[in-house]
């Protein structure tokens, strides 16, 4: 029974770790990441506001974001401790983690919950049959923007409704978001919206990301199916028509959509991008996707080169109370009292200790010391070792105290997070 408790006991210890730490680290990551969606929103409406794809790989520096939260500035330099500290003051309390950790359970649950509703939904529809595609077909029985969804097995579902020309269209639209790998970059903004929750510009601007997304497929179908401008045009207006006659379905918002959107602007601008298009060099697409992979990877190196690593060693450092008063905790950072250590002993000079605590020399009691250990990030650590001393075991000279390693199955475990 006192195993048990025990183990519940260390059980509930790691997952208060689990939780302190990683809110802490995810949390730095979402106050980053409100001045790189800033950055890219301001970028994708100046400077790249005419790039298809500049505006596409925009998107991209958010990838480096998610390893930011270990970064040195935030706990040595004056800007960084003013940003962040009030942050990781609030995770040492435990209820703000708590409450971080239950938002991503939160927005992640609902997320999960949209995207197997619009699965269902999809698995009642039938197969056309009428229609060829390298991917699933289905067909919904009224009018809807017709979509794509499912990372591994896609399925395009298109309305019944649609003209045969329309379709063929339309198909060949679906197809490229499929290719060009656009649901997996949905999934992974979802996942980097769970992550990050707080930043509420994330889960607004999900919107700007399929518009950018749109405009790639539609440069990219365009070209690669050889299919005219003014058929291309006609089909998304008759679509955009009878969304507008019918009502947008919520469905389609889990996938990319061919003509959903909320701004009749927004669906203008796109038909100007359309009819005002030029052919691209596909070679110098590949040349930027290159170029980016490149940045990203070294953006990434550099931040992984200026954080904590997972573990770091808190060094030849100890600390140490007396029994009569626990609450006054001295840390000898000089080895002036613990003058070294190893995995059997804690050696301690006796006539510092009593010159720090003079109250032992006429008091029973013991003296408590731990040494050594690791830290995740300045503050969140564990590990080490103990020891403990009777006052009336003193005597001159160096005591050698019998060191207990705590670098059990549960510090392992953090160690390697």
């Amino acid at each position: 029974m006192q195993g048990m408790q025990l183990f519940f006991y260390e059980l509930y210890g790691f997952l208060e770790f689990v939780c302190v730490y990683y809110s802490t680290i995810l949390g730095f990551c979402a106050i980053i990441s409100v001045f790189v969606l800033g950055v890219i929103m301001t970028l994708r409406s100046s400077l790249f506001s005419r790039m298809v794809f500049g505006k596409g790989v925009l998107w991209c520096m958010l990838i480096p974001v998610i390893f930011c939260g270990k970064l040195h500035a935030y706990y040595s330099t004056p800007l960084g401790v003013k940003v962040f500290y009030r942050w990781y003051e609030l995770c040492s309390t435990r209820w703000i983690s708590v409450l971080y950790f239950a938002g991503m359970i939160i927005i992640g649950t609902l997320l999960v919950v949209k995207r197997r509703g619009l699965s269902r939904m999809v698995n009642r529809l039938y197969d056309p049959g009428k229609y060829s595609s390298d991917y699933a077909m289905k067909e919904y029985p009224g009018r809807i923007s017709s979509f794509c969804m499912g990372c591994l097995k896609p399925t395009i579902v298109i309305s019944e409704d649609l003209l045969e020309d329309d379709a063929a269209v339309i198909i060949k639209h679906e197809e490229t978001h499929i290719r060009l790998g656009h649901l997996w970059i949905l999934l992974a903004y979802d996942i980097l919206r769970v992550l990050l929750w707080p930043n509420v510009f994330l889960h607004l601007c999900v919107r700007f990301l399929k518009r950018d997304l749109e405009d790639i497929c539609d440069a990219v179908t365009i070209q690669r199916n050889s299919i005219d401008i003014s058929d291309y045009g006609k089909t998304l207006l008759r679509c955009a028509g009878n969304m507008a006659i019918s009502g947008r379905k919520p469905g389609p918002r889990g996938g990319m959509s061919f003509a959903w959107d909320d701004d009749y602007k927004v669906l203008k601008r796109r038909l100007e991008r359309i009819v005002g298009r030029k052919a691209y060099s596909v070679k110098a697409v590949k040349v930027l996707i290159a170029v980016v992979a490149l940045l990203v990877v070294a953006t990434t190196g550099v931040i992984k080169a200026n954080s904590f690593a997972r573990v770091n060693d808190i060094g030849k450092v100890s600390s140490m109370c007396f029994s009569n008063d626990t609450d006054s905790v001295f840390v000898d950072y000089d080895k002036a009292i613990v003058t070294g250590f190893d995995d059997e002993c804690i050696y301690v000079d006796s006539k510092a200790l009593l010159d720090q605590f003079p109250e032992a020399e006429r008091a029973d009691g013991f003296f408590y010391f731990s040494v050594g250990g690791y830290y995740k990030i300045p503050g969140i650590g564990g590990g080490g070792g103990w020891g403990e001393l009777d006052v009336k075991e003193i005597h001159e000279g160096i005591l050698k105290i019998p060191n207990h390693n705590e670098i059990d199955i549960w510090n392992r475990l953090i160690m390697w997070l």
